[in-house]
């Protein structure tokens, strides 16, 4: 058999926590074929190497500059990033001609999933009016009804919100699902094109937002799409921040329109300690951690890209691979 030899180029962001930082153990425990060999470079995103760089067959890494891939990249035939959401990097115009981009979307699911159906209980037991409370030093002892019946809507059908719908079925919600194309799904009680979704606010105790980030859905949860919502019913933001309209959804939980909400996601993280959000009512905030394991999260992102560079070695379509029309 003939060996092939790539070069791969790693980028870890400075100031990237140890759970999100790439080894060259790692990659070559991600890529164990004897047919292969690895020539890998690691590099922190404030010490480039532009000429190992520009030997390089597959880049690895997130948050990286777009311009610097742009400048050096030429040789790429793969770009993977360690994180799902890829909106920074659009429009794609920076990858090299015939590269693909891909993500790991998917490696969220189990975590993800576990934090999503906890913030769904959380908040049908009130818990953030509590927290609420209990900053005001306040005894409130309002009693919550059961769960079961109550119907959760799920804005974006992936895995992560399939992993949500999978974890909450046991408890006898109703699940009402929204996804692109529609179609039926065995998770859902029910299934809608996001066409739908006004139609569906109206009946909704629990609004979950588990969508990518683009065109098509940033800032969609604006003031008109959330005064549909039910009084009483509540929120939990797994998607991005900017997917929902924190103007708007802060001011319908002062007006009590929304008895509770749950965001682990914001537009500018860390959240400044200056921030208005932190003196919301009835809200719960969570620093972006609902979906990434503490342990085994970068093995997990990096097995999707060694099983890719497999797959294009055997000359077979890769996975998660992105899509700039979609935007995701």
């Amino acid at each position: 058999m003939t060996t092939k030899q790539f070069c791969i180029y790693v980028e870890n962001k400075v100031g990237v926590a140890p759970t999100y930082e790439v080894t060259e153990a790692q990659i070559r425990h991600a890529i164990r074929v004897d047919t292969i060999r690895l020539d890998i470079t690691v590099r922190r995103s404030d010490n480039l190497d532009s000429d190992r760089l520009k030997q390089a067959d597959f880049f690895v890494g997130s948050g990286f500059d777009t311009a610097v891939i742009r400048r050096h990249g030429d040789n790429l035939r793969l770009v993977h990033c360690t994180s799902a959401g890829i909106e920074k990097y659009l429009p794609l115009d920076w990858l090299p001609p015939g590269a693909a981009l891909t993500n790991s979307s998917g490696v969220h699911a189990e975590k993800g999933g576990t934090f999503g159906a906890m913030a769904v209980l959380m908040l049908n037991e009130g818990m953030p009016r509590h927290a609420t409370n209990q900053r005001h030093h306040r005894w409130d002892s309002a009693l919550s009804t059961g769960i079961t019946g109550k119907t959760v809507l799920i804005y974006g059908f992936g895995s992560l919100g399939e992993a949500i719908a999978e974890r909450l079925r046991p408890f006898g919600v109703y699940i009402v699902g929204v996804r692109r194309s529609g179609e039926p799904h065995p998770l859902a009680d029910e299934m809608h094109p996001p066409g739908e979704l006004r139609h569906l606010l109206p009946r909704v105790d629990f609004l979950v937002v588990s969508c990518p980030l683009t065109e098509a859905t940033r800032s969609l949860f604006d003031e008109g799409l959330l005064s549909l919502l039910p009084k009483g019913s509540s929120l939990f933001n797994i998607a991005r921040g900017p997917v929902v309209d924190n103007a708007a959804l802060a001011a319908a939980l002062r007006a009590g329109h929304l008895a509770g909400a749950i965001i682990d996601v914001f537009e500018h993280e860390p959240l400044p300690d200056t921030s208005p959000w932190w003196d919301v009512p009835n809200l719960l905030i969570s620093p972006h951690i609902s979906c990434d394991d503490a342990k085994g999260y970068i093995e997990r992102c990096l097995a999707i890209f060694g099983a890719n560079v497999e797959r294009l070695c055997r000359g077979e379509a890769l996975r998660n691979v992105v899509d700039s029309v979609q935007g995701y």
